[in-house]
């Protein structure tokens, strides 16, 4: 009673320090995010390193979009949206969709009354063959984009016809490609060169930045800005940067730049980009008491943790062993309890002639063993929770001579059956081996009762020896088995038709072969089981 009221007061003292902890480590937290927003003066300084960078650092190449894409429907080709699929334009998954002669003028009603419809129709004709070349200037004109969602380039790119597949064809023509189209030609083309290269590593959501025209774009490998002009001038230029040369640039002030993504916290958000304290500044701004005092209760709450995780861990494990201990007691204890059943059976047949003294004695000896029957079905109903691992202790030593372990184990029942019924085939040399030979005994024991309450005689016994890895021992008998899968037949309470046991037997053999590092096998035909004990290995 003293042991379960120290764990009770050990796990209550442990939860409220760990609440104690929580709540002094929450109001730091919140004291640390309270100055975490930016003041009109970080906004200034924020400006002032933006204008240092531009001044200071020469920007790989300067875009100007106007004179790429001169028109609404030519800047299309840069913005990720209009690559999906319009309505009327079927969509089979094949990669060759509307490049190749097949499906020919399949789903054109759909598109008879969409604007522009006679560029579909000259394309689905020289595709086709019926049109043997497409009119000058056709990927120059509007729409430059085919219900498909690719652009018309790409699809004579695809096409494999005269020279489409070129690289000379490819780059004079590359204004009239989608912006993402371009990781489909490189690979046949090559890279590309200058600011369309840039443009090539663009994800989506950059380059919907692009198209929307914001003013600073971070992306993985550069920093687009805009150039400002004034607004009746209608020009549209980045300059670009490396994000190297801008990450290197700001070690030297407090800040440091990533990626603004919607739901997380930003100390100032400028466009689509973040800029947060570095570490060296956030330290600067906690006092070194504070900073002490953080680590301590981070600490303190680690080692709480770990000793709740222990002690819950140690009990567990200790459950675990003492439910095995009473898996044991309840199935070593079927055996005797039967035994005794049966001999009060045969007393109770002449209990007329004994005395009254002894009648009372047998009847009371009666009690006693339907009590101990009853405390051991109990015990079964209790054992049907689920097991852990890990909860047997063994206790290895060498024997020197597996021949007499077995014969010990087995001359009870050479005694009562004879050595012609139960056969024992020792090995032909001698060997010693390290083992725990209590709990290999008690397993071995299980499946050799096994095969003599359930099994036919004769039972055969035998070891298989290898000297550099392991020790199979292996009973056999004639007997015919209910199952043939040995998952099934070691489930708990799991007994065949002849059993009157608890069904514990082989699970409990499994179990403890398997922690011992061996295992239980089992073979249909004629009937056999075998453990399996590895060699331990030596210690240097």
């Amino acid at each position: 009673m003293g042991r379960v009221r120290n764990s009770l007061n050990l796990y209550i003292t442990l939860i409220v320090t760990a609440v104690a902890m929580a709540f002094s480590l929450g109001y730091f937290t919140l004291f640390i995010q309270g100055s975490n927003s930016a003041t009109q003066d970080d906004v200034l300084r924020i400006n002032q390193i933006k204008l240092e960078f531009l001044k200071e650092q020469n920007p790989i190449t300067s875009i100007n979009f106007n004179s790429i894409y001169y028109s609404r429907s030519h800047f299309q080709l840069l913005d990720p949206i209009y690559i999906m699929p319009q309505g009327g334009a079927p969509t089979t998954g094949r990669h060759d969709q509307y490049s190749s002669n097949r499906d020919c003028f399949e789903n054109l009603t759909e598109l008879l009354n969409r604007s522009n419809f006679q560029k579909v129709w000259i394309w689905e004709e020289f595709r086709c063959g019926k049109r043997f070349q497409l009119p000058r200037n056709f990927f120059q004109q509007a729409p430059f984009i085919h219900p498909s969602g690719k652009s018309y380039a790409l699809l004579a790119f695809e096409s494999k016809r005269k020279n489409f597949d070129s690289r000379e064809w490819v780059i004079a023509n590359l204004p009239f490609f989608h912006v993402t189209e371009f990781n489909r030609i490189t690979s046949q083309v090559g890279s590309l060169d200058g600011f369309w290269g840039i443009l090539e590593k663009l994800s989506y959501e950059d380059l919907s930045a692009l198209a929307t025209g914001q003013d600073t774009i971070l992306t993985r490998d550069y920093l687009f800005s805009r150039v400002q002009y004034p607004d009746f001038y209608f020009i549209f230029e980045y300059r670009v940067f490396s994000r190297q040369d801008l990450e290197n640039f700001l070690k030297g002030t407090r800040y440091y730049l990533h990626e603004y993504e919607i739901g997380e916290s930003c100390f100032y958000r400028d466009g689509q980009l973040c800029w947060d304290y570095n570490a060296k500044h956030f330290l600067s701004i906690v006092n070194r008491g504070s900073l002490v005092f953080l680590i301590g209760f981070l600490i303190i709450i680690i080692l709480l943790i770990r000793l709740i995780i222990v002690k819950l861990k140690n009990q567990r494990v200790e459950d675990e062993r003492r439910r095995l201990a009473l898996q044991v007691l309840t199935h070593e204890f079927r055996t005797p309890i039967a035994s005794m059943l049966l001999m009060m059976e045969r007393l109770f047949k002449r209990i007329d002639d004994f005395d009254d003294e002894m009648q009372e004695a047998i009847l009371h000896l009666s009690a006693d063993v339907y009590r101990l029957q009853r405390l051991t079905e109990t015990s079964r109903n209790y054992l049907r929770v689920q097991k852990g691992k890990g909860v047997v202790s063994f206790n290895f030593e060498k024997l020197d001579s597996l021949n007499t372990f077995i014969e010990d184990q087995i001359y009870v029942h050479t005694e009562k059956y004879g050595e012609d019924k139960v056969q024992f085939t020792p090995l032909e040399e001698d060997e010693e081996f390290v083992l725990d030979p209590y709990w290999l005994g008690i397993c071995f024991k299980n499946i050799l009762n096994n095969a003599v309450d359930h099994g036919d005689f004769p039972i055969r016994i035998y070891m298989d020896y290898n000297p550099d890895t392991s020790l199979t021992i292996t009973v056999e008998d004639r007997g015919e088995c209910n199952f043939t899968d040995l998952n099934e037949m070691t489930e708990e309470f799991i007994k065949g038709t002849k059993s009157e046991g608890t069904g514990l037997g082989l699970n409990i053999v499994k179990k403890v072969m398997e922690d011992m590092g061996g295992s239980l096998s089992f073979q249909p035909n004629p009937t056999r089981f075998s453990l399996t004990v590895k060699k331990p290995r030596q210690k240097n």
